[in-house]
């Protein structure tokens, strides 16, 4: 089977040199599921994701996406996110196997992402009402990390790089909010832990389907983190840090207003998942010294634009 370009770029972003030997095992379990799950219409979707997607036709289930995931333990919280959900809100799951990483799902049609909404405030209605009736109580059994266990293993991480001492004192930081906030909300609930743009689909009856869940227990106050950071991410910032704060403020104000969390803790929220999400961006390999230097940089000026707004 072959892969465009940025696949393999995406992949090997991650995965180096054994990028390829990836790609390779993926085309044999496509075939492989395509025939054991009885799928036709196989074609590869570039959606340009880490983890790889083939629309196809189930002779069961109908119109599906089959898709294989870079192995890592998110492949199983997926999982067991997904089954928790149970079509509730969240795409359904069909079929899986965490042995080959691999997953058989709904397809969600049209499918067009909530970043396609154009008016930033009618985005965030959207999300805010999605995340204030969503989010289920975790049952106490199923294995999930947390935010605190997510902090503490980049913490390790990062302590092993020399370049990422700043980005350390960040996320210290980040531990020390992130406790600080669990003083007033510590629910135990079975949250998505990527709510973004792209992971909000809309559907046939014309509402939004939420895809690609990292699955993580946490309360509820942390869910609405990363949407408000693909806002801080998008083009205008750092070209325009004032305006981009006075968007963010205006979209902090309808979250807190739809799903009742005052304004300042889901800005702490904001500022814990943004140390957390640039942190991580410092794990990934880059091509030359350059090109990680840039990223440092970026990673630590969107964490100080997020802290300055505390």
């Amino acid at each position: 089977m072959e892969f465009p370009p940025s696949a393999r770029l995406s992949v090997r972003k991650y995965l180096g040199d054994a990028g390829d030997s990836f790609l390779d095992a993926t085309g044999e379990l496509v075939s492989k599921y395509g025939e054991l799950w009885r799928l036709s219409e196989l074609s590869f979707l570039d959606t340009q994701t880490v983890n790889l997607l083939f629309t196809c036709t189930s002779e069961l289930y109908g119109s599906c996406i089959l898709k294989a995931c870079l192995p890592g333990p998110e492949v199983v919280t997926e999982i067991n996110c997904l089954r928790a959900y149970a079509g509730k809100g969240y795409v359904r799951l069909w079929a899986d196997n965490s042995e080959d990483n691999i997953l058989l799902l709904e397809r969600i049609i049209p499918g067009e992402q909530l970043g396609a909404v154009a008016d930033y405030r009618e985005r965030t209605r959207i999300m805010a009402e999605l995340v204030h009736n969503l989010p289920c109580p975790w049952d106490g059994q199923t294995p999930f990390p947390s935010y605190r266990i997510w902090m503490e293993e980049l913490q390790r991480n990062l302590q092993a790089m020399p370049d990422a001492q700043e980005m350390l004192d960040y996320l210290q930081e980040a531990r020390r909010i992130y406790d600080q906030l669990h003083q007033r909300y510590d629910r135990r609930y079975l949250l998505h832990g990527d709510l973004h743009h792209a992971n909000m689909l809309l559907n046939a009856a014309r509402g939004y389907t939420i895809i690609d869940p990292k699955g993580v227990v946490d309360d509820p106050v942390m869910e609405t983190a990363r949407f408000l950071l693909n806002e801080v991410a998008g083009p205008d910032f750092p070209l325009n840090e004032a305006s981009v704060a006075r968007q963010l403020r205006e979209m902090v104000a309808i979250i807190a207003a739809t799903i009742g969390t005052p304004q300042e803790d889901i800005l702490k929220s904001l500022y814990i998942d943004t140390a957390l999400s640039k942190g991580w961006d410092l794990e990934e390999l880059y091509p030359d010294p350059q090109a990680r230097e840039d990223v440092i940089q970026k990673a630590l000026a969107t964490c100080k634009f997020v802290y300055g707004l505390l």
